[in-house]
């Protein structure tokens, strides 16, 4: 064989031992997959109601599916959406994977207005402005997002007017984080 040929084999045999060490699990998790929920999209839009409806008050809600088939899947994400009356964004959830190299949630990186919260079992931000409330959680490679707009509830003309309150805030993140963890596991 002659130094050329001999050459190539040894590149050609170097370039296959580096591509088979991630598959062997060399390099640690950075060649983790990302997981999926078989949990169905109802699941999540069943326990969102009870939620709202139960724990924060607010009647006369309804699930929008809009096209998705609530049989679907959660699968690597999903979201669900909570009308009243017409007005859609009362509230919703969201779950979704998060892929291997992210370390949090991509919509609160760079955000000023996503404040870190303490005292919960799991990470927790919260976004409260104008009337709407965002929070977020991490739990076991999976994002959660729980949004209510108390301006939306309120253009239904409830009396008395819906307000956020801080005890509400703390039930909300503590729903989402079992949410997240029960639908994704």
């Amino acid at each position: 064989m002659s130094g050329i040929a001999r050459r190539a084999v040894v590149v050609t045999a170097s370039i296959l031992s580096l591509a088979l060490i991630p598959a062997c699990g060399l390099l640690g998790n950075n060649s983790a997959t990302t997981t999926e929920s078989s949990h169905a999209i109802r699941d999540q839009c069943d326990r969102t109601l009870t939620f709202f409806e139960n724990d924060l008050g607010i009647a006369d809600l309804t699930i929008e599916y809009g096209s998705i088939e609530p049989e679907d899947k959660i699968g690597r994400g999903a979201t669900c959406t909570l009308i009243k009356a017409s007005l859609v964004g009362v509230g919703e959830t969201r779950l979704r994977a998060m892929l291997p190299n992210e370390s949090e949630p991509a919509l609160i990186k760079g955000d000023p207005n996503y404040i870190a919260q303490t005292g919960y079992d799991e990470k927790v931000w919260l976004n409260k402005a104008g009337g709407s409330v965002r929070i977020v959680t991490t739990v076991d490679g999976w994002q959660g997002t729980l949004d209510y707009n108390s301006d939306q509830i309120n253009n239904v003309g409830e009396e008395p007017k819906f307000e956020v309150s801080d005890h509400q805030i703390r039930v909300a993140s503590e729903f989402l984080i079992e949410l997240t963890k029960s639908l994704t596991s």
